[in-house]
């Protein structure tokens, strides 16, 4: 029998592009409020604001009735309410930082303004990194998603993506410092995403060996398929190794194709993750819900027959 998913691809590629972008525009806002260097990242502000749309449209659709997705900017209390405000206005704050950039920009010289949009940036591009991990991570029924190890993994992913996407970028844009301004940018997020890579292997195995040895029957059974299961190829082949440990050895390699290929993994590496974490949906029995269900009554109850 097929496996039934309740959330497909459309979700692991919003996830994915959400994290993305969300890192993009956190690097973009550091580059230029602690190092002012901003332009050679400024492209990629514009292209954040682009994946996050996209996601969010998949989001939309897959969610269903998309004429009705307003609705959910008005739900107070409800989570996806909070994230769909943040992601909004997100995709408004990295077009606007982008529009400081072009040399016909009539707020080019505003540099105080450009700050101030690009800390916004920081904090909003951050959060977006962190909520497609606490969205999943709501769903209580859905073990394996219900530890705050996950907002913790997709944010590191996040920031790995994003400085990947970047190290594609940097140079992309005309940059007044010319090539050495963006010889210096590729070489500060080589040494940043190595970092993130190593950070991201260590947050990714204690969150499947946490999952495998400290949690619930579903969750450990799903953690084995991963670890020697039927999602091990994918896991170790894919995620670990494709994506995780072979480019950081890549990045240690002086070679200009060896640099080109790195992020590139990275990027397919991130996916990877999005779409396990997604088809690992398999669904738990909340506490009472056996009992709940054992007091319905029955299709066939006389009470029921009485209304045919």
């Amino acid at each position: 029998m097929k496996e039934k998913h309740n959330w497909g691809w459309p979700i692991a590629s919003y996830l994915f592009l959400g994290g993305l972008g969300g890192g993009m525009i956190v690097l973009a806002g550091l580059a230029d409020l602690a190092f002012g260097r901003g332009e050679p990242f400024s492209l990629s502000s514009l292209i954040a604001g682009v994946a996050i749309a996209i996601g969010s449209g998949l989001l939309i659709f897959e969610l269903g009735r998309p004429s009705q997705f307003w609705r959910v900017l008005s739900r107070q209390k409800a989570i996806m309410t909070a994230g769909a405000w943040m992601l909004s206005l997100t995709i408004v704050t990295s077009f606007a930082y982008f529009s400081f950039w072009p040399d016909f920009s009539p707020w080019r010289e505003l540099v105080g303004l450009r700050h101030l949009v690009a800390g916004i940036n920081i904090v909003l591009g951050l959060g977006v990194c962190i909520y497609t991990g606490i969205l999943l991570g709501s769903l209580r029924a859905r073990a394996f998603w219900n530890t705050p190890i996950l907002p913790v993994l997709f944010l590191v992913s996040g920031l790995s993506s994003g400085a990947a996407a970047q190290a594609l970028l940097a140079g992309a844009w005309p940059s007044r410092g010319g090539a050495a301004e963006v010889e210096a940018a590729h070489a500060a997020l080589r040494s940043l995403d190595l970092t993130l890579i190593v950070f991201e292997l260590m947050v990714l195995f204690l969150y499947v060996v946490m999952m495998r040895l400290a949690s619930g029957k579903v969750a450990a059974r799903i953690a084995a398929t991963w670890l020697a299961g039927r999602n091990c190829f994918t896991f170790w082949g894919g995620l670990v190794i494709l994506g995780l440990v072979a480019p950081a050895l890549l990045y240690l390699v002086p070679s200009a194709a060896a640099l080109l290929a790195a992020p590139v993994l990275i990027l397919i590496g991130g996916l990877i993750l999005r779409f396990l974490v997604v088809f690992s949906d398999e669904r738990d029995e909340l506490p009472g819900e056996g009992q709940y269900y054992s007091r319905l009554p029955k299709p066939d109850a006389p009470f029921l027959k009485a209304w045919d």
